[in-house]
């Protein structure tokens, strides 16, 4: 070989021996063992457990260690939010490696205070903060809270509140968050101003605002950030129900004089034009007379256009669909402008569906009542037809049991549209009663009472009860218990134990007996009722001048009574309790002789009706008459006559002080009645009721002709409480027609309603 081509081999192995180099190493370090991590461990934690650590982790024991892996368990430990830092650290162990995660804990919140908070209570700031005892702290939750809390003052008027954050730490490391308040002084409306405003005035406008300058006449009002942006919502509400479907709010100030502590309100709006209705046009009515569809409109052509009576047309249509079955209707309105003019063309397209059917009725809420004590009484069952009556007369019947505190009644669409759910919803309240007490009625004057009742005894619907009452003038115990549905049929069954011991100014009478009841209820409201009671009555201890009555005196004695009665009755009161609409119509007759001593014929009969007008007031009315008669040359028992006057019958006479008298004058009751009572009733808040009433009525018989035209009569006012006891009334009636020795007019305090 020539020195030239030794020297280019020379060359040549000079630049390949470094690669072979690299190569040869490389292929070593290939052949080299994985670094195992052969432990995990977590340092610097206190409180925060190490299984929620490692629980994040991803890296395991006994798997090859991977750098990348474990920058990913660091920001996943992070993201845990307990840890101000965390960091890792990695040694030789065993052959392989220890990894060991450092984190450095956020210290926890122990106790959140307020000071120097005087108009609003702590808890209600609590409410406020979003921090947690125990929570891990943030100062990012403490900017948060502190903003909440600007906001909850300025609703409430402060607008010159200042809120300074403090923590203060614990040796443990724990902190204490305080905030520091200087409320300032609640500032308070001075006015609310309109400009733009030209179709409607400042006063309706005012008129439609959820903030008023005045609350109870007196109070100025205060600003509420969000009761303003509701008010936005009502001001352009009331422009688009007078025709103004372009009216917007352009802006609200809220200027603060911080020298008065007043504030103004000012709204400036953008009314546009009033649009009128042009024609008005229904579509796709085929099941029901279109004359029947068109009067559920309250838009007319030619009227103001108004979103609310539009939404009430449609609203009406689909109610009156829902009667015969087509709870699924579509109503669809459609407007359209009429080119150059300010005219809306209404086109209503009406989708009759077809017939909705009952799917599944869900009942959720009763914790203690039994489902079927709530589905006996509801008129609906899965495969009927769905109608709107029948809905919301399950919702009436279910809160006239009284078990619940709130009822409602919805529904969802099933699984087609032939398909309704109807979920129940109920919010139950006590129904059991243990109370000992005492009270005043301008009847019995005080009493003490004992009561023991369960009305849905053992979530089965059951009533049971036991009372005793005691006082100055009367005596009484009844033991009772009722079964709704005897047998799990709608058939209603119960018995009366009872002991009644009664001064009256001209007699005493007591009574002990026990009764049987049976009822069941048919159609839609109605309800028919057979009962049985034996008793044993005893009239004594008259009064020096009852003993001058023949009359009384030959009632004296004991006498026993067996009795058979019947009734039949219509039930469409909205609520039991404080009835707004519908009424009661009653027609019973007891049947006295089937042993016993006293035989008598009693019958009576009335009417009760409640109406809604208007704003919630309600006009309510009852008319009752009864007739009474001895039989096999009996009289009817003194304790079996009629009497009126008191707190549920003729309000300007005080108890049974109507009633025909003897010759010496005194009151022996009589055989027939007529009554008469009308009240005006308006509701106010917190379960307040003011009443104005007028009754008229008398009691006729055993010397005095029944004569219509000779009539007690009362009219005055009263105040109704719906407390948690019941209904309590006070009322007081003028006599405008006094007579010799009748007096002025009486104050009457009960409780229930008047009928």
């Amino acid at each position: 070989m020539s020195t030239a081509g030794r020297v280019r081999l020379t060359i040549v192995l000079a630049l390949v021996a470094p690669l072979l180099q690299a190569s040869l190493a490389a292929a070593q370090r290939s052949q080299q063992p994985p670094i195992i991590i052969k432990e995990i461990a977590v340092e610097g934690t206190k409180r925060v457990q190490e299984a929620v650590v490692l629980g994040r982790v991803k890296s395991a024991v006994g798997s090859p260690f991977n750098p990348s892996l474990l920058s990913e368990d660091i920001r996943s430990i992070f993201g845990l939010g307990f840890f101000d830092d965390v960091q890792t650290r990695v040694e030789d162990f065993e052959g392989g490696v220890k990894v060991t995660f450092v984190v450095s804990e956020r210290p926890f919140v122990r106790d959140v205070d307020f000071v120097g908070n005087k108009a609003l209570k702590t808890t209600e700031l609590q409410d406020k903060v979003d921090i947690k005892l125990g929570s891990v702290y943030n100062p990012v939750d403490v900017q948060r809270a502190v903003e909440k809390l600007r906001d909850f003052y300025e609703d409430e008027g402060y607008f010159e509140v200042q809120l300074t954050p403090n923590v203060e730490k614990f040796p443990d490391g724990d902190v204490r968050v305080v905030f520091n308040l200087v409320e300032g002084r609640q500032i308070k409306i001075d006015r609310i101003r309109f400009t733009g405003n030209k179709g409607l005035t400042d006063r309706e406008l005012k008129a439609a605002l959820a903030t008023q300058e005045r609350q109870y006449f007196i109070l100025r009002g205060k600003v509420q950030r969000q009761r303003l942006e509701e008010d936005v919502e009502r001001i352009i509400q009331l422009y688009n129900d007078h025709g103004y479907i372009q009216a917007r709010v352009e802006s609200t100030d809220v200027a603060v004089d911080r020298e008065k502590a007043r504030v103004t309100i000012t709204f400036t709006i953008v009314e546009g034009p009033q649009f009128r209705v042009g024609t008005l046009k229904l579509a796709g009515v085929t099941l029901l007379p279109e004359p029947e569809v068109q009067r559920q409109l309250t838009l007319k052509s030619g009227d103001v256009f108004s979103r609310s009576k539009l939404r009430e047309s449609i609203r009406n249509i689909e109610n009156l669909y829902s009667t015969i079955g087509r709870a699924s209707v579509d109503v669809v309105p459609k407007t359209d402008q009429v080119p150059g003019e300010n005219t809306l063309n209404v086109a209503i397209e009406i989708n009759e569906g077809p017939e909705v059917f009952v799917e599944r009725i869900n009942i959720s809420g009763n914790v203690r009542s039994q489902d079927k004590i709530l589905r006996r009484e509801i008129p609906l069952h899965e495969g009927d037809l769905y109608t709107l009556q029948k809905k919301e007369r399950a919702r009436q019947k279910l809160v006239n049991l009284g078990y619940f505190e709130k009822v409602e009644v919805n529904t969802q669409p099933g699984s087609d549209k032939t398909r309704i759910i109807v979920n129940v919803e109920v919010t139950e309240r006590p129904t059991g009663i243990f109370s000992l007490g005492g009270g005043f009625s301008s009847v019995d004057s005080f009493v003490g009472t004992i009561d023991l009742a369960q009305r849905n005894f053992l979530g089965r619907g059951w009533e049971a009860s036991v009372r005793l009452r005691g006082g100055g003038r009367t005596q009484q115990g009844v033991i009772s218990f009722t079964d709704p549905w005897l047998f799990d049929r709608p058939l209603s069954g119960g018995f009366d134990l009872y002991s009644n011991d009664r001064q009256y100014i001209e007699y005493r009478y007591r009574s002990l007996g026990a009764g049987l009841r049976l009822g069941r209820p048919f159609f839609e409201y109605w309800r028919w009722n057979l009962g049985y009671r034996a008793s044993n009555d005893k009239i004594s201890n008259l009064s020096e001048v009852a003993a001058l009555s023949p009359e009384l005196v030959e009632q004296v004695g004991t006498r026993v009574t067996s009795a058979a009665s019947g009734g039949l009755g219509r039930d469409s009161r909205d609520n039991a309790i404080a009835p707004t609409k519908g009424g009661q119509n009653s027609l019973t007759a007891e049947f006295a002789g089937l042993g016993g001593d006293s035989k008598y014929v009693k019958t009576g009969a009335f009417v009760t009706q409640y109406y809604p007008i208007w704003l919630g007031h309600i006009l309510a009315g009852r008319v009752e008459a009864g007739y009474g008669v001895g039989w096999a040359d009996e009289r009817l028992p003194v304790f079996e006559r009629f009497y009126l006057g008191g707190p549920n019958s003729i309000r300007s006479f005080k108890f049974r002080q109507i009633s025909p008298k003897d010759e010496s004058g005194l009151r022996i009751g009589g055989s027939s009645e007529v009554l008469g009572n009308a009240e005006y009733i308006i509701p106010l808040p917190f379960g307040l009721r003011l009443a104005g009433f007028f009754d008229v009525g008398n009691v006729y018989g055993f010397g005095t002709k029944f004569d219509l035209t000779d009539l007690k009569k009362g009219v005055g006012g009263g105040v109704r409480w719906q407390s948690p006891f019941g209904p309590i009334r006070v009322d007081y009636g003028i006599n405008p027609d006094r007579k010799a020795g009748e007096d002025f007019g009486a104050f009457n305090f009960s409780v229930g309603t008047p009928f």
